[in-house]
């Protein structure tokens, strides 16, 4: 239910008990030799008792679930809006700016040290012994990354149709999969971190969103 709507229908079906209890509404003279009888100032607060008034506020506060669904259907709706007012082309690099702004603000900036060749080497050889196919050529070194047998923040697995991302980790209905090119933006920064070098492009080829069993990225990179 709407706060506003909540608030308004609760003030309104319950002021009138209210102020019968706590004397709020009364005039001097209606109080005039009741000894013992208090008589509630207005406050700023639209003629609620302080009281009154602190306690209704943390009462009117949007529970936690309400306030995860609100943000899914937000979301929803800015892809939406995006698929209609942006070109493909813009709405791809604004969702990958933003994957990356993500992994920004869970790891922090990057460090000024460069990875050398023996660094990026070994970072390659770990992605290879942990199944991931990496092809090295002449110019360009390609990478079919994936989350296959992750977990999400919270704990989901892929593996069960939960999406890594903790924002729309529960099946959004009707989000588009360009939302998905964040997490393309995300899996560039990581590659960029780890190698020092300029990705040239991430394909999202599989994506939990798109109706795949996983999220497979095509990620290539220059080969020094």
């Amino acid at each position: 239910m709407d706060r506003k709507l909540f608030l308004k229908g609760s003030i309104g079906a319950g002021f009138c008990c209210c102020a019968a209890a706590l004397g709020i509404g009364r005039t001097p003279a209606a109080d005039a030799g009741k000894p013992g009888d208090a008589v509630l100032k207005p406050s700023a607060a639209g003629g609620l008792s302080a009281d009154l008034h602190a306690r209704m506020l943390p009462a009117s506060e949007t529970p936690d679930w309400a306030k995860v669904e609100k943000a899914e259907r937000w979301i929803r709706s800015l892809i939406d809006n995006m698929e209609a007012l942006l070109d493909e082309e813009t709405r791809t690099r604004l969702l990958k700016a933003c994957g990356r702004s993500c992994y920004l603000n869970a790891f922090g900036v990057m460090d000024q040290r460069t990875p050398s060749a023996e660094d990026v080497e070994a970072f390659l050889a770990n992605l290879e012994k942990a199944g991931f196919k990496v092809e090295r050529g002449a110019g360009a070194v390609t990478v079919h990354f994936g989350w296959a047998a992750k977990q999400n923040p919270m704990g989901l697995s892929m593996k069960e149709g939960y999406c890594m991302c903790p924002l729309v980790e529960r099946e959004v209905q009707g989000l588009s999969g360009t939302y998905c090119n964040c997490s393309a933006g995300y899996v560039q920064e990581i590659f960029e971190r780890s190698t020092g070098r300029s990705v040239t492009s991430v394909e999202v080829l599989e994506s939990v969103k798109r109706g795949g069993k996983d999220c497979r990225f095509k990620v290539t990179l220059p080969a020094s």
